[in-house]
């Protein structure tokens, strides 16, 4: 009776290893191996194009500017209304010194609004930095704002072009994009 068990054992034994080796092999195929037939390609169909009809009303401002200041000094980049908070307004508040890269340290209003930056940047406190001079890779040395509603883009960045601890004058360069595409109505599709 010993032996009938010993006997079944091995049959089993053999029959889960057949069962693992057959389910290893099947989902580590190789990648050229296929178990379907190939198919043809099938043709590329433009149903809707993604681009935006000429007709339609699209505008996009876009605005560069070099600012040099020294440090306590502040520019309006867009101009404010009396009485109200500024619009975009950026103050030098000193040059860092004493690391081997130059850096600004700079406060910026955007509209109460949040600003991002780049790895490289410090933010010291609320669209506060502790910006690097802008090396080749300048999103992660830069700070900046994006921001998208439904048809329009509004985009901002700035970046440290240099720092002068010797004159106390830094030179940013400032970058603004908001562009507006046309809503689509019913008509249209």
């Amino acid at each position: 009776m010993e032996y009938v068990f010993q006997q079944l054992w091995l049959v089993i034994g053999l029959t889960a290893f057949i069962v693992g080796a057959l389910y290893w092999r099947r989902q580590h195929m190789p990648a050229t191996a296929t178990r379907t037939p190939a198919r043809t390609p099938a043709p590329i169909v433009y149903r809707d194009s993604p681009t935006v009809r000429v007709a339609d009303a699209q505008r996009v401002d876009r605005t560069r500017k070099v600012v040099r200041l020294r440090a306590g000094e502040s520019v309006d980049v867009l101009p404010s209304v009396v009485g109200l908070p500024p619009r975009f307004r950026i103050t030098c508040k000193n040059i860092v010194e004493g690391s081997d890269l130059e850096a600004a340290h700079i406060v910026v209003e955007f509209s109460g609004a949040q600003l991002s930056c780049g790895p490289l940047v410090h933010e010291t406190a609320f669209n506060e930095f502790v910006v690097p001079r802008a090396s080749r890779d300048q999103h992660r040395s830069s700070v900046f704002y994006y921001h998208e509603r439904g048809e329009s883009l509004e985009f901002m960045r700035i970046k440290l072009k240099s720092a002068d601890p010797a004159s106390g004058q830094v030179e940013l360069e400032v970058m603004q994009l908001h562009g507006h595409w046309p809503v689509r109505s019913g008509a249209d599709e």
